[in-house]
């Protein structure tokens, strides 16, 4: 087997373990993949307004009502008003909401970490490396999607 069909395999495998992952432990939450993308982003971005949520997570406006809805209903987080423009909402997260996301984030990590910590340190410094163009990438995929739906 050459080295990108046993990256492919491997890579599959470890989606679907991931799916698996996310699937449990939002469970335990009660909620979903959208929801917990929509805290992170919440967690990382501080206060966004609805609109900036739709395209930072690729999904309509209702589609982020709805999920605002069930997170404010769970205390997770909060609709603001907007100081200057009363026809924008702004989004805060809670402090349960980013609770939620660093046991959930806590966990992946510990798990990456493990595994990282199995490598060498050049190979560590290797696989840091891949992970960051692994993010640019994705985030020029993403800009590219963005780009030909609106």
């Amino acid at each position: 087997m050459g080295e990108q069909e046993e990256f492919s395999t491997y890579f599959r495998a470890i989606q679907i373990r991931f799916s698996r992952f996310y699937a449990r432990f939002l469970t335990q939450k009660d909620l979903t993949l959208q929801h917990f993308a929509l805290l992170t982003e919440l967690s990382s971005a501080g206060t966004i307004s609805m609109t900036e949520a739709s395209g930072k997570l690729l999904i309509t406006k209702p589609a982020v009502t709805h999920l605002v809805d069930t997170l404010e209903k769970k205390n997770l987080i909060k609709r603001l008003p907007h100081p200057t423009d009363r026809r924008v909402y702004l989004l805060q997260i809670q402090p349960k909401g980013r609770k939620v996301v660093r046991e959930i984030q806590g966990i992946v990590l510990r798990f990456l970490l493990k595994a990282l910590h199995c490598f060498s340190a050049h190979e560590q410094k290797t696989v840091v490396r891949f992970y960051a163009l692994l993010s640019h990438t994705i985030d020029e995929v993403l800009l590219q999607a963005k780009g030909k739906k609106g």
